[in-house]
């Protein structure tokens, strides 16, 4: 044929079922004849009519469907439908492809009708090809007889890389008949999944005959029987796979859950399976849940342990504290009876008291009185020594001016000596016409050391009368600073005195508070006692009552060990 091959890796299954006669043959040449091999074809097949042949068919068939409810393996089914094939359907050889459903390729998995030579051989040339591939060439409109597709050899080669086994001899083929090189493909359809699940490869009519499209339905039968059987099993094998999957998962659960029985919280379940990881998870959460109260159930009851403990103890120290208290509360009894007439006598000394506050009230009044007076003379001081000090201040100022005044004459001396000098200068130039004047200017020169000398006894006088003025100034100056400072002191001792005068009213209203409470607590005092007496009563209760809280508390520490001593079978991680 002129048409396009594609390409494929896929191998046609070529099976011969040959007898030892005619491997004989084959080792020395020579090709059987028509008689010969009419010798060595079964007696049996040739003997069987058309009705014979059906009623095999129809046992076949029915133990065929047999297998449908039957847990067999995939290996077992294929070995059960390969002898019903090659027994009912007159091939004499058959090659069973199957589809792997993970790599989507197909590829021989049986054969029937081979010897182990040639089974090697063609495991060794058949390699697993894509599906799709593989039916592209074999599913054509062209091929298709009823169900199955059957390739004449006059189409040649349909496989791009020559993969084609050929078991019989060209010799054997007669015009008409069935030739070496055809091919028979029977799909295997899954009724569960609608899709094309395997094929048959047959060769080797026993015939020898193209087979009809009759005999190809009763393939055909066979081929979906086979399908069935096929899918159940693989059904069957998941089955199991699961089964043995679920059962690992379980056991490991179950060590787990043995761990977990024996009180190791420590332990997290494991899951090797899917539909057992719901359950894992939810126990893994509970696990958790039960660690976090266990653990807090172990704290708490070693924190009530050990507080059992102590209120035991402390119980136990609080009963002889009651018998201690039951006697102490008769000597506060006897210490109120005297805190009862201790009042009494507060109470008349308060009384006492508030009269001598009254009296300290008048005279912190009057000396009050005092003070203000101090207080205005020292005012009147203050102001006479601030005056005095004003007047030195003045005298000292006129001091300063008439040293000014001194400095002039002693100046104007200064100069009259200079015009006496000159004038005697001059007269002397003058000579005896100048001797009168010589006179008068001597008389200058003695005048002017007269006034200079009594400018300085003047000047020593003043310097003398403004520092003793200085001196004064300063006292006064230091009086004024300490009559300010004791006027101070004055007006401080009157806000103390009028602060006294306040406090010793309050504390007369106090004295006074103090006489009223007095007398109250006098009154109070026989109810105190009356309470006393009811408290040792109580406390008689109270003892009694805290005895039997012991034994209680015993109890308790006795429930408490045994619990710890449960919560201990439990282990938990550290966190």
């Amino acid at each position: 044929m002129a048409e396009r091959k594609p390409q494929s890796t896929f191998v046609p299954l070529r099976i011969r079922l040959r007898t030892s006669s005619q491997e004989a043959q084959t080792e020395t040449g020579h090709a059987p004849d028509n008689n010969s091999q009419n010798v060595i074809e079964s007696p049996q097949a040739r003997s069987l009519d058309a009705q014979q042949r059906h009623t095999r068919h129809i046992k076949e068939l029915l133990r065929l469907n047999n297998l449908l409810r039957a847990d067999l393996r995939l290996e077992e089914v294929l070995q059960q439908i390969a002898a019903s094939i090659t027994v009912c359907t007159g091939f004499r050889a058959l090659g069973i492809h199957l589809v792997d459903e993970k790599e989507q390729r197909i590829a021989p998995v049986a054969y029937v009708g081979l010897s182990a030579e040639q089974e090697q051989e063609l495991q060794a040339r058949l390699q697993p090809s894509p599906v799709h591939e593989v039916l592209e060439v074999i599913m054509r409109p062209e091929y298709r007889i009823s169900q199955s597709y059957f390739i004449s050899h006059e189409h040649g080669n349909v496989f791009e890389d020559g993969g084609q086994v050929r078991i019989l001899p060209l010799e054997s083929y007669k015009p008409g008949g069935w030739h070496p090189d055809d091919m028979l493909f029977v799909p295997l359809l899954s009724p569960r999944e609608q899709r094309v699940v395997g094929l048959f490869s047959l060769d080797d009519p026993e015939d020898g005959n193209i087979p009809t499209e009759e005999s190809i339905e009763t393939v055909e039968l066979f081929a979906n029987q086979a399908a069935i059987a096929i899918d159940n099993a693989r059904i069957f094998t998941e089955s199991e796979e699961e089964r043995i999957a679920l059962e690992n998962g379980i056991a490991q659960l179950r060590d787990d859950v043995q761990r977990l029985q024996r009180g190791d919280l420590r332990i997290r379940m494991r899951s090797t399976h899917p539909k057992l990881q719901p359950i894992v998870d939810a126990l893994n959460v509970m696990i958790e849940e039960v660690s976090s109260i266990v653990g807090s159930m172990q704290l708490v009851t070693q924190a009530v342990d050990e507080h059992a403990h102590s209120m035991q103890r402390s119980s136990e120290l609080l009963v002889h504290s009651t018998s201690q208290q039951e006697q102490q509360v008769h000597q506060i009894s006897e210490v109120i009876d005297n805190l009862a007439s201790r009042m009494h006598q507060v109470s008349e000394r308060a009384a006492l008291l508030s009269k001598t506050a009254v009296e300290a009230v008048d005279v912190t009044m009057e000396a009050q009185g005092a003070v203000d007076r101090a207080v205005d003379g020292m005012g009147m001081v203050r102001e006479a020594t601030m005056q005095s000090a004003r007047t030195m201040k003045s005298l000292s100022e006129s001091g300063q001016g008439i040293n000014e005044t001194v400095l002039a004459i002693t100046d104007l001396t200064v100069r009259m000596h200079h015009l006496a000098l000159n004038a005697a200068i001059e007269a002397t130039r003058a000579g005896e016409p100048g001797q009168g004047f010589a006179v008068i200017a001597q008389e200058l020169r003695t005048l002017a050391a007269h006034s200079g000398e009594a400018s300085r006894k003047v000047g020593a006088y003043i310097r003398t009368i403004q520092h003793e003025t200085t001196v004064v100034s300063q006292s006064v100056e230091q009086n004024t600073q300490q009559v300010v400072m004791q006027t101070e002191l004055v007006t401080q001792t009157g806000v103390a005195l009028e602060a006294v005068s306040i406090i010793t009213e309050q504390l007369s209203n106090l004295i006074q508070g103090i006489c009223t409470t007095a007398e109250n607590q006098e009154q109070g005092s026989q109810l105190v006692v009356n309470s006393v007496q009811e408290i040792l009563r109580m406390t008689g209760d109270v003892t009694h009552n805290m005895r039997e809280m012991q034994q209680s508390l015993s109890h308790l520490v006795h429930l408490t060990d045994s619990l710890r001593s449960r919560m201990a079978v439990f282990r938990l991680e550290k966190r």
